[in-house]
């Protein structure tokens, strides 16, 4: 989870960096789409995580 939280830093950062660039600018572009593809990593990794700590968390036969 210490990862998930330094990857949306991440996000925020190359969001910051649009902002600096200016939106319509190509490496603006190139930066949202990063933070876009990087926040979709992301919550999948977070949602794969939950997911295995509830079947690893769970008694056999208790499903």
């Amino acid at each position: 989870m210490a990862g998930a939280r330094a990857t949306a830093q991440l996000v925020e950062t190359a969001r910051q960096g649009v902002g600096v660039l200016g939106p319509d600018t190509p490496a603006a572009i190139r930066l949202e789409n990063i933070a876009r593809f990087v926040d979709f990593v992301s919550e999948s990794i977070v949602r794969a995580a939950e997911q295995a700590r509830e079947i690893l968390h769970t008694k056999p036969g208790t499903s």
